[in-house]
Order: C-alpha cells, then sequence, then structure tokens
C-alpha cells in the first residue's frame, strides 16, 4: 500500500482554493475537508468566537487524523496562511506516514479581494467585519511558504483540470 497524501490548500480570500481543492478531490478520490463547509454544517448562525474556531479545528483535524490513519488522501481546504498552521499539519501527516504537498494558489491581491468581495457568502462573515475587513485581515497574516516546504504554485486566474492533472503527476514522478 502506497502512502497516503495531505493536500494543503494556501492562497489569499478569493484566490481560487476552493475551486483547486474541487478538482484535486475530484482527480484523486481524496477526501475533502473544507473549514467553510464544515462551520455551514455545524453551525446555523457562526459566531466567530474561538471557542467555535477551537471547536471547528478540533472537529476537522479529528477527521484529518482519522482518515491519514487509514490511508486515505485529504485535501485540507482552510486558513493555512500562517507557517505555524501548516506545521501543525505536516506533524500529522509525519505521524501517519503520508506525504504532504502545499499547493499555493497566486493570484493578484486586488482581483481577489474583488473576488472575495464579490462573492462572499453572508453566512461566513462575521458580524463586525465587512468583506473588505475580513479580507485585508486574512491577507496581512499570509506567510509565504518557506524553502522546506514541497509547493506547487498555481496561478488562480487559470485553474483548469487539465493544469491540475499535470502538477499530479509532476508530483507523482
Amino acid at each position: 500500500m502506497s502512502a497516503s497524501t495531505l493536500h494543503l490548500i494556501m492562497g489569499l480570500p478569493g484566490a481560487g482554493k476552493s475551486t483547486l481543492a474541487r478538482i484535486i478531490t475530484e482527480l484523486t478520490d481524496a477526501t475533502l475537508l473544507s473549514s467553510d463547509d464544515m462551520r455551514k454544517a455545524l453551525f446555523v448562525k457562526p459566531c466567530f468566537s474561538q471557542e467555535e474556531h477551537d471547536s471547528l479545528y478540533g472537529i476537522i483535524d479529528h477527521n484529518l487524523e482519522h482518515l491519514l490513519e487509514c490511508g486515505i488522501d485529504v485535501v485540507y481546504d482552510a486558513n493555512l496562511n500562517r507557517y505555524i498552521h501548516r506545521k501543525e499539519k505536516y506533524d500529522f501527516a509525519k505521524k501517519h506516514g503520508a506525504n504532504t504537498v502545499l499547493w499555493w494558489v497566486t493570484t493578484k491581491k486586488d482581483l481577489s479581494k474583488k473576488r472575495r468581495v464579490e462573492e462572499q457568502d453572508a453566512i461566513l462573515l462575521p458580524k463586525d467585519e465587512t468583506s473588505e475587513e475580513m479580507f485585508d485581515r486574512i491577507a496581512d497574516i499570509l506567510e509565504e511558504p518557506t524553502d522546506s516546504e514541497n509547493v506547487i504554485k498555481i496561478d488562480g486566474t487559470d485553474i483548469q483540470k487539465d493544469t491540475v492533472q499535470s502538477l499530479l503527476r509532476q508530483q507523482t514522478m
């Protein structure tokens, strides 16, 4: 049995992370763990408190560990813009002998912001923040990948199934 793969997704809000995550999931039969989808499923009216955040990521990470223990590939679609959060996931993967790939969706900041503001799901917006404020807060904490991270950069303006398939093939060579 070959090792499972943990696909981590990072990029600005509106960069195309969820689009990429869905394509990788489709092409690899991996299980998708989406923080946005999980938040909407768990909380009728999300409040974005620290308690809610801790509960949400506790559940996602519990599922991640279980899936990796079972040798199942996972696409982790959540805010992984800080190295400390990516490192936690690398540690999960290492513990279970899984490979890890960081997909960095690179989209110009102004385009990402425009997309996020135009497409923001109102339920995923803290009540005390506008879409613009939320974008700026998250964009300000983005930490580019380090030299030690196994990174695939992909242009967020051209996320196509055939491009992703080609990048996946290159990873397995």
